[in-house]
């Protein structure tokens, strides 16, 4: 006869409702059923890994974080690997009920919207990882990764531009100093991050410039122009033609830029394993350079 262990883990992988139901309503003790052979996943970690959003809720609602928030053997909590795997009802729902992890990281120093980041999790999810916690943009990991340096490796299209609308730093550097664009995923990934930084700018710099024209909109009418004021004007000019000049500057999507750190060499990606990312030198090696 098969343990009610593995019975429960069975049940649950099926998703079958019922038979976890059943079981656990026979079995209480079982109820959190940490699997020491897979890094201590209890059965809120499994379900949340499946996405399977009714089981999840009875866990829940029969007590399974009632003595404290489950925490896998590399720190996970059921958010944390509901958002690796992209399931957003259940990472929604474990959001709402467990607001006070949001914050919280594994051994590696990364939180769920990292996780949510690098995988093709639903925009209601990452929007409401930010919303509740924006200063979460700015969270490292230990090797200094930003949310975004994370979407940027793992060619995450939409995350990228939903990462950047709310605030995330493009130029935010690592601990081996690389920026989130020095980790794009392929070149497309590259071309369309830039366009999108171009694009922010280029809103930024229009956005200074119209308050500037309001500004002096304000002030206008029918005066004779002194000195000062024409000089002023022609610093006005010129101010406009930095900005222009600092938007035109600004690497064209596809075409050599600074942005690659030894002519569009690659950095080795956040998700690589930490023991590759440095050559028998002490170096770190770059990505399809030949280090």
């Amino acid at each position: 006869m098969i343990d009610v262990p593995r019975r429960l883990r069975r049940a649950i992988l099926l998703n079958d409702l019922t038979l976890v139901q059943r079981i656990i309503r026979n079995n209480p003790y079982y109820l959190r059923n940490p699997d020491f052979a897979d890094k201590s996943n209890t059965s809120l970690h499994l379900a949340a890994t499946h996405g399977f959003l009714e089981i999840a809720e009875f866990l829940i609602e029969s007590g399974h974080e009632d003595e404290g928030i489950s925490r896998n053997n590399d720190w996970d909590t059921p958010l944390m690997l509901a958002a690796a795997a992209g399931k957003g009802d259940v990472g929604l729902l474990l959001m709402k009920r467990f607001p006070e992890c949001l914050a919280w990281t594994n051994r590696l120093g990364m939180d769920a919207l990292m996780l949510a980041a690098r995988s093709s999790t639903p925009l209601p999810l990452l929007t409401a990882l930010i919303s509740n916690n924006p200063s979460i943009l700015s969270t490292r990991d230990i090797d200094g990764n930003t949310a975004l340096h994370h979407a940027s490796a793992a060619g995450e299209h939409m995350s990228l531009r939903l990462l950047l609308q709310y605030g995330a730093n493009p130029m935010a550097t690592n601990n081996f100093s690389w920026t989130s664009v020095h980790y794009s995923a392929n070149n497309a990934v590259e071309a369309y991050f830039k366009s999108l930084i171009m694009d922010m700018e280029k809103k930024r710099v229009e956005g200074q410039r119209g308050i500037r024209e309001r500004e002096r909109q304000k002030h206008g009418g029918v005066r004779l122009v002194t000195n000062d004021e024409a000089m002023g004007r022609v610093s006005g000019e010129r101010q406009r033609a930095k900005d222009d000049a600092a938007v035109a500057g600004l690497p064209q999507p596809g075409m050599p830029g600074n942005w690659s750190p030894v002519q569009q060499r690659r950095a080795m990606t956040p998700t690589e394993t930490r023991a590759g990312w440095f050559n028998s030198d002490g170096n770190r090696a770059r990505a399809h350079s030949g280090d």
